[in-house]
């Protein structure tokens, strides 16, 4: 768990914990949080955890059932709606950014690449799963559409804490997530529009494959 620091907003430090304790599984899905003890764990005042909690619930990571606050439990028709929201919203992300990403944005999304190359090459698979996350939030910024940015945040944030805490899904062949990216970047480069939302359709949509074959797994156990 991550210290408490000075210079940010208590209410905001408190929440990037929890959010990180929930996506990492340190409270299970479906465990009901109670302020006071989630209060003393962390070690700040039940009205700062209220704070936190509220914003936790506007993620979708707690829900409120009466008084009772728990930790998000997705059904199996919960994780395919949330995927196919990724997949339209991320679709459309792209297309905007190949009309509008800057020539920073460009270069940023480039370095990652050969970062993830360096990552592949080392088996780095922590760096590699943050890479990755990072790749895609560039792309979102650069559509330059803030109402999308904010609800593809939602959906990232998410399908992150169904991939590793209720499915514990994870990367197994990250090279063939890097070849995706340099598709997806060589049609930003080129201002294709049009591929570039069928690559990143198609990169989506083998990640929503692999959770889809995941949960059935699991169903049939």
């Amino acid at each position: 768990m991550k210290e408490i620091q000075k210079t940010e907003l208590l209410h905001n430090q408190v929440y990037h914990i929890l959010k990180g304790m929930i996506i990492d599984g340190e409270y299970q899905p479906g465990e009901r949080l109670v302020e006071t003890r989630v209060a003393e764990r962390i070690g700040v005042s039940r009205g700062t955890i209220r704070e936190a909690f509220q914003m936790l619930l506007k993620d979708y990571l707690l829900v409120r059932n009466g008084k009772a606050i728990s930790v998000y439990n997705p059904s199996v028709q919960d994780i395919i709606d949330v995927y196919q929201c990724r997949i339209s919203l991320e679709s459309l992300a792209v297309k905007l950014a190949t009309q509008n990403i800057t020539d920073e944005e460009l270069s940023k999304l480039a370095e990652v690449i050969n970062d993830s190359k360096i990552a592949v090459n080392m088996n780095d698979t922590k760096k590699l799963t943050q890479l990755n996350q990072e790749f895609h939030d560039i792309i979102d910024l650069a559509s330059h559409n803030h109402q999308l940015i904010q609800l593809c945040d939602v959906i990232k944030t998410k399908i992150l804490y169904i991939r590793t805490s209720i499915l514990k899904v994870h990367f197994k062949n990250f090279s063939d997530f890097v070849d995706d990216h340099e598709r997806i970047l060589l049609a930003i480069q080129n201002k294709d529009a049009v591929q570039a939302e069928q690559e990143m359709h198609s990169h989506i949509e083998k990640s929503f494959n692999t959770i889809k074959a995941t949960f059935k797994t699991v169903i049939d156990q």
